[in-house]
């Protein structure tokens, strides 16, 4: 008897969590789709490749992957912050997530599909992290450095320090 019982329910059970599906709220039904890949306010450029975000009334941190800013108390450190301030500070902008955690590591684009670590790379204000040669941060690292722009502006007489070289003879000082 239990078996004809359970039967018969098997299609009922499925038709209500379908039906449950179709009219959860738009932001519930996307919520996995949102959760790599979402918008968000820029309150705050904090260095070069580091931003804060409000997000549903959430700060978050958001970290520029691919690349590495000067840091604030080293050569052109203040300038990056002030080149991606005026990028994205009080726009809404897309990021795409990478990595998750805090902070959270992620593309982020904005006006027209612009990538601002790439724009941070182009302006000669920011070091290309990959070893990939045919990466676009690689290229436009390049294209930076044979124009004299930004930190590479001097790099004839001397290279530019960069800020994992930094932040590693800062820790040896302290």
């Amino acid at each position: 008897m239990m078996g004809r019982m359970t039967r018969p329910m098997t299609p009922v059970l499925t038709l209500i969590l379908a039906l449950g599906l179709v009219f959860l709220p738009a932001g519930l039904r996307n919520a996995a789709a949102d959760s790599l890949t979402f918008t968000a306010l820029v309150i705050e450029v904090k260095d070069g490749d580091t931003l804060t975000v409000l997000r549903n009334r959430s700060r978050l941190t958001v970290k520029l992957p691919g690349i590495d800013a000067p840091e604030l108390d080293q050569p052109f450190g203040l300038e990056a912050k002030r080149f991606a301030s005026k990028l994205v500070r009080g726009k809404v902008v897309t990021i795409q997530m990478s990595r998750p955690g805090n902070p959270i590591y992620g593309a982020v684009s904005f006006s027209k599909g612009r990538i601002l670590a790439l724009e941070m790379v182009k302006a000669g204000m920011a070091w290309a992290t990959t070893t990939d040669k045919s990466s676009m941060f690689h290229e436009a690292q390049v294209a930076a450095r044979s124009a004299s722009l930004g930190l590479w502006v001097n790099s004839e007489e001397e290279d530019p320090i960069p800020p994992w070289e930094w932040r590693a003879n800062q820790r040896i000082k302290k």
